[in-house]
């Protein structure tokens, strides 16, 4: 009997002792995939790819012109006059120069442009992986770009898609 007792009175005060607590909740999103797969990530890709589409054709318009013209001052040029020659020559490396610096500047916008899609991609992901993180109480939630390995079980990339297509979805609507 004093067995018994003793043993429920150690039982009653383990408890108290504290079991541990839930080992952390992890989880990777990997953001490329989620911005390449989304409807959001694929609208804007179209319609980055049809801006780029549209500066590279009236570049190459340029490139065209200036290809023509340099094989008009190629084929005149034993017409012509030293001094004209020269001048065309000039005028040609100008525009050559002018061209060269209009692709760097084409470059550069379509560059931020393409940061500033994703940019605001992200900040709609990012609001999306807090949800699910508070929902399905977990710990941390990392970027696969900041992970060397991660096991598939952790990997919630398909969940966060499909959150952001949903929500993405029925914000249409509700403006309307």
């Amino acid at each position: 009997m004093r067995r018994t007792v003793w043993l429920l009175l150690c039982l009653a005060l383990l408890p108290s002792a504290g079991w541990p607590e839930d080992p952390p909740k992890v989880g990777v999103v990997d953001m490329q995939r989620v911005i390449g797969e989304s409807q959001i990530g694929k609208q804007a890709r179209e319609k980055f790819q049809a801006e780029f589409k549209n500066a590279e054709a009236e570049l190459l318009k340029e490139k065209q012109e200036l290809e023509r013209l340099k094989g008009d001052l190629d084929k005149k040029g034993a017409l012509l006059r030293a001094e004209e020659k020269q001048d065309l020559g000039r005028q040609l490396q100008r525009r050559y120069r002018d061209y060269l610096r209009a692709v760097q500047i084409s470059q550069e916008e379509l560059r931020q442009r393409e940061n500033e899609m994703a940019a605001q991609i992200i900040d709609g992901v990012r609001e999306v992986v807090v949800e699910i993180g508070k929902k399905e109480a977990f710990t941390l939630i990392l970027g696969q770009s900041q992970t060397l390995y991660n096991g598939k079980a952790i990997d919630i990339t398909d969940k966060v898609i499909e959150l952001y297509n949903q929500r993405n979805r029925k914000a249409p609507t509700a403006g309307n």
